[in-house]
C-alpha cells in the first residue's frame, strides 16, 4: 500500500511540474512572439520611410534640410551611456576636418581635382565638397520620419512592463540627387 501512495505522489508531482513547465514555455514563446512584432514593424516602417525619402531625393525640386550632425551622446538621468535616456550633442563645427578628409582621400592625388568637370547637375557633387570650406553644409538631405505602435500581450504587459502598446520610430535622411537616376 506504501508503493502505490508514493507512485501517486510522484505523478501528482510530475503533472505539477508538467503544467509550469508549459507556462514558462508559452511565456517564453509569446515573449519571442512580442519582440518578433516588434522587428518586424520596424523592418516594415524603415523601409516604407526609405522608399518614400529616395523618391523624394530624386525629383529636382525637392525641399532640402539641414541634417544636425551628431558628434557624441550625453548619459541621461540613469547616469548610463547608450541607453534610451540618452541626448544626443549636435555639433556640426566640427565635421567639416572630417567631411574634408573624406574628399581629398576621394582621389589619389589633390591635383587629380583638375580633371573633373565643374559642370555637374548633383547637389552634393565631390567638386562643391572639395571648394567649400564649411562642407557639411553642401550635403543637402530630404528626411522622413514615422512613429507606430506594437500593442504588448496581455501576459507580457503583466510580467515584463506595464504598457498597452509600445512606440516605435523609425527616421531615414536620403541626400538630393538632383533629379538624377
Amino acid at each position: 500500500m506504501k508503493l502505490k501512495n508514493n507512485r501517486d505522489a510522484h505523478a501528482g508531482q510530475a503533472s505539477i511540474e508538467l503544467a509550469v513547465a508549459i507556462v514558462l514555455l508559452l511565456i517564453i514563446v509569446t515573449g519571442l512572439l512580442h519582440v518578433n512584432r516588434m522587428a518586424r514593424t520596424s523592418l516594415y516602417l524603415h523601409s516604407v520611410l526609405r522608399g518614400e525619402a529616395g523618391t523624394d531625393a530624386m525629383h529636382s525640386g525637392a525641399v532640402a534640410q539641414g541634417a544636425d550632425y551628431i558628434s557624441d551622446w550625453q548619459a541621461g538621468a540613469d547616469t548610463l551611456r547608450h541607453t534610451a535616456d540618452d541626448r544626443a550633442i549636435r555639433d556640426s563645427g566640427n565635421l567639416s576636418a572630417t567631411f574634408l578628409s573624406l574628399v581629398n582621400h576621394s582621389v589619389a592625388s589633390a591635383d587629380d581635382w583638375i580633371y573633373l568637370s565643374a559642370q555637374t547637375r548633383l547637389p552634393s557633387s565631390m567638386i562643391r565638397l572639395h571648394d567649400t570650406p564649411m562642407i557639411h553644409s553642401v550635403i543637402e538631405m530630404t528626411h522622413e520620419k514615422e512613429r507606430l505602435y506594437v500593442p504588448v500581450e496581455p501576459v507580457i504587459q503583466r510580467l515584463v512592463y506595464d504598457k498597452e502598446e509600445i512606440p516605435i520610430e523609425e527616421e531615414v535622411w536620403m541626400p538630393l540627387m538632383g533629379g538624377l537616376y
